[in-house]
């Protein structure tokens, strides 16, 4: 089971995008690229693997409910489900 504290964290960098996420390791200077290494179309954030990437499409359903969501749709998820 996870701590409250890891959960916590996690939770706030997943929707903050202040994560070991590609972009902001980018955005740091410790990568050369911030693509999502899995489809190789845009970048690695939250927002593209909580959303729209299709490479992820049948993960998502399975874990969120849903092929893609919207990002104002992750509000409404209960924080539970990201920890799986």
């Amino acid at each position: 089971m996870f701590r409250p504290y890891f959960l916590a964290r996690a939770l706030t960098g997943l929707l903050t995008g202040h994560n070991t996420l590609r972009r902001h390791l980018y955005l740091q200077g410790l990568l050369e690229s911030p693509l999502y290494w899995k489809c190789g179309v845009r970048q690695e954030t939250s927002a593209h693997i909580l959303c729209e990437c299709q490479t992820l499409a049948s993960l998502r359903h399975a874990y969120l409910g849903s092929f893609l969501l919207e990002p104002e749709d992750i509000n409404l998820l209960a924080p539970e489900l990201f920890f799986f």
